[in-house]
Protein backbone atom coordinates (compact mmCIF):
# COMPACT_ATOMS: atom_id res chain seq x y z
CA UNK A 1 0.00 0.00 0.00
CA UNK A 2 1.06 3.94 -1.05
CA UNK A 3 2.35 5.38 1.56
CA UNK A 4 -0.21 8.69 1.88
CA UNK A 5 1.79 12.45 0.74
CA UNK A 6 1.03 14.98 -1.26
CA UNK A 7 3.33 15.80 -4.11
CA UNK A 8 2.51 18.53 -6.18
CA UNK A 9 -0.20 21.14 -7.35
CA UNK A 10 -0.90 23.07 -10.80
CA UNK A 11 -3.02 25.58 -11.89
CA UNK A 12 -5.54 24.96 -15.00
CA UNK A 13 -5.29 28.80 -16.17
CA UNK A 14 -8.17 30.01 -18.12
CA UNK A 15 -6.27 31.89 -20.95
CA UNK A 16 -7.86 34.09 -23.77
CA UNK A 17 -6.92 32.18 -26.65
CA UNK A 18 -5.67 28.77 -26.30
CA UNK A 19 -4.36 28.12 -29.80
CA UNK A 20 -2.02 31.73 -29.45
CA UNK A 21 -0.84 31.13 -26.00
CA UNK A 22 0.56 27.16 -26.94
CA UNK A 23 2.40 29.36 -29.93
CA UNK A 24 3.66 31.87 -27.44
CA UNK A 25 5.19 29.28 -24.89
CA UNK A 26 6.43 26.96 -27.72
CA UNK A 27 7.99 29.66 -29.62
CA UNK A 28 9.14 32.40 -26.77
CA UNK A 29 9.15 30.48 -23.82
CA UNK A 30 10.91 27.61 -25.27
CA UNK A 31 8.51 25.42 -24.53
CA UNK A 32 7.28 21.68 -25.77
CA UNK A 33 5.12 18.42 -25.49
CA UNK A 34 1.82 20.31 -26.03
CA UNK A 35 -1.36 19.21 -26.50
CA UNK A 36 -5.01 20.21 -26.83
CA UNK A 37 -8.06 18.18 -25.98
CA UNK A 38 -11.60 19.11 -27.47
CA UNK A 39 -10.10 22.21 -28.83
CA UNK A 40 -10.61 25.06 -25.67
CA UNK A 41 -8.43 22.68 -23.07
CA UNK A 42 -4.44 22.02 -23.44
CA UNK A 43 -1.12 22.17 -22.12
CA UNK A 44 2.50 22.11 -22.27
CA UNK A 45 5.60 21.49 -20.54
CA UNK A 46 9.63 22.48 -20.53
CA UNK A 47 11.55 20.00 -18.07
CA UNK A 48 9.19 19.15 -15.19
CA UNK A 49 7.45 22.39 -15.07
CA UNK A 50 3.83 20.97 -16.93
CA UNK A 51 0.91 23.90 -17.68
CA UNK A 52 -2.68 23.49 -17.77
CA UNK A 53 -4.98 25.81 -19.37
CA UNK A 54 -8.22 26.07 -20.57
CA UNK A 55 -9.58 28.84 -23.21
CA UNK A 56 -12.02 31.44 -21.25
CA UNK A 57 -11.18 34.85 -22.61
CA UNK A 58 -14.10 36.84 -20.10
CA UNK A 59 -12.41 35.60 -16.78
CA UNK A 60 -9.06 35.80 -18.02
CA UNK A 61 -10.03 39.49 -18.33
CA UNK A 62 -11.36 39.54 -15.51
CA UNK A 63 -8.57 38.44 -13.23
CA UNK A 64 -5.72 40.15 -14.92
CA UNK A 65 -6.32 43.89 -15.33
CA UNK A 66 -3.99 46.52 -16.17
CA UNK A 67 -4.73 47.34 -11.81
CA UNK A 68 -4.09 43.51 -11.06
CA UNK A 69 -2.71 40.44 -12.57
CA UNK A 70 -2.56 37.06 -11.02
CA UNK A 71 0.94 35.89 -9.81
CA UNK A 72 2.00 32.46 -10.93
CA UNK A 73 5.24 31.33 -9.70
CA UNK A 74 7.82 29.11 -11.40
CA UNK A 75 10.30 27.17 -9.69
CA UNK A 76 13.49 26.46 -11.60
CA UNK A 77 17.56 25.56 -11.17
CA UNK A 78 20.03 28.33 -12.92
CA UNK A 79 17.87 31.01 -13.14
CA UNK A 80 20.67 33.33 -14.24
CA UNK A 81 20.58 31.49 -17.13
CA UNK A 82 17.00 31.43 -17.72
CA UNK A 83 16.74 35.16 -17.06
CA UNK A 84 19.53 35.89 -20.22
CA UNK A 85 17.52 33.15 -22.04
CA UNK A 86 14.58 35.51 -21.79
CA UNK A 87 15.98 38.76 -22.09
CA UNK A 88 18.34 37.23 -25.15
CA UNK A 89 14.29 36.73 -26.92
CA UNK A 90 13.17 40.49 -25.58
CA UNK A 91 10.72 39.21 -23.23
CA UNK A 92 9.52 42.32 -21.48
CA UNK A 93 11.31 41.58 -18.18
CA UNK A 94 8.48 43.25 -15.15
CA UNK A 95 11.06 42.81 -12.51
CA UNK A 96 14.92 42.26 -12.85
CA UNK A 97 16.50 39.28 -11.32
CA UNK A 98 17.91 39.96 -7.59
CA UNK A 99 17.80 38.64 -4.34
CA UNK A 100 14.79 38.89 -1.64
CA UNK A 101 15.25 38.60 2.11
CA UNK A 102 13.37 35.52 1.69
CA UNK A 103 16.33 33.34 0.74
CA UNK A 104 15.12 33.28 -3.27
CA UNK A 105 16.36 34.91 -6.47
CA UNK A 106 13.93 36.12 -8.52
CA UNK A 107 12.21 38.37 -11.86
CA UNK A 108 8.99 38.38 -13.20
CA UNK A 109 7.66 38.99 -16.73
CA UNK A 110 4.08 39.37 -17.97
CA UNK A 111 2.91 36.67 -20.15
CA UNK A 112 0.20 37.39 -23.38
CA UNK A 113 -2.93 36.57 -20.92
CA UNK A 114 -1.44 38.95 -18.35
CA UNK A 115 -0.44 36.64 -15.56
CA UNK A 116 2.50 38.18 -13.67
CA UNK A 117 4.76 34.87 -13.81
CA UNK A 118 7.34 35.44 -11.18
CA UNK A 119 10.82 32.91 -11.76
CA UNK A 120 12.08 31.78 -8.77
CA UNK A 121 15.27 29.88 -7.41
CA UNK A 122 16.38 29.40 -4.03
CA UNK A 123 19.67 31.10 -2.76
CA UNK A 124 20.40 27.61 -0.94
CA UNK A 125 20.41 25.91 -3.73
CA UNK A 126 22.31 28.03 -6.40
Amino acid sequence: MKEKKFVSANCHLPVKNLKETLDYYRDTLGFYEEWIWKEKDGGIRRDELRLLFAENTEYTELINTTRNRLPVLWFVDNIENIYSEYKNKGINIADPLREHPYKMKEFAFIDINGYYIRVSESIENS
